[in-house]
């Protein structure tokens, strides 16, 4: 079976040919399984966030932000075609990525307080629920701490992923990752991971002059 190159594929989608797009749907959601267990750790969420990340990533050239342009495939950036530095299912991976932790984000919270001093500022000076302002501040500052976890090391984020996010023990977590084989290591795992992430997101928040 001809191999088709995202360019093709691209032109394809947006001359609605119906064949090769479902080609192109169905190398994707391959690629996808094939690549998705480093960054997404249970079976059961992988057919969802795929399917969220696909649309968003059909709507992409439907709508003419992934063009192709002289024979290179470019996306819309402010008003520009800027050429891509990744493949389609590359790119349809981070899409996954960032949209699975946008997803965690609000239903955590980001409650990572019970660290000292992690981000404590995400509920100081918090007014009304109802203050625009502030719902913008409090996103912007959930939302570098997304991206810096985003950031880690496989390692790390499915560690702090397990333990923040779906707070699992460590003797859950445990069983789950193979290569944690004690309970201290995993615990001197977590404390170090858990260091580089704050010092990322102070960074950050010191660039944006935001209080910590």
């Amino acid at each position: 079976m001809k191999k088709w190159s995202d360019i093709e594929m691209v032109e394809a989608v947006a001359r609605q040919d119906v064949a090769m797009m479902e080609r192109f749907y169905r190398d994707s959601k391959s690629y996808f399984r094939n690549h998705a267990g480093a960054f997404f750790l249970h079976d059961d969420q992988l057919d969802d966030i795929f399917q969220e990340a696909m649309v968003h990533l059909w709507r992409e050239i439907e709508t003419r932000r992934i063009v192709v342009c002289d024979g290179v495939l470019c996306r819309q950036v402010e008003g520009q075609a800027v050429p891509m530095t990744s493949n389609l299912y590359t790119f349809l991976l981070a899409i996954a990525k960032r949209k699975h932790w946008e997803q965690l984000r609000k239903d955590s919270r980001l409650q990572l307080t019970d660290e000292p001093a992690v981000l404590d500022a995400l509920d100081r000076n918090r007014m009304s629920d109802d203050d625009t302002e502030v719902k913008e501040l409090q996103e912007t500052r959930e939302g570098i701490v997304a991206d810096a976890v985003l950031g880690m090391s496989d390692r790390c984020r499915q560690i702090l992923t397990l333990f923040y996010y779906e707070q699992r023990t460590l003797d859950e977590i445990l069983a789950l990752r193979s290569e944690n084989t004690s309970k201290v290591g995993l615990k001197t795992s977590k404390y170090k991971c858990m260091q580089r992430l704050r010092e990322q997101v102070k960074e950050r928040f010191a660039r944006l002059h935001l209080s910590i």
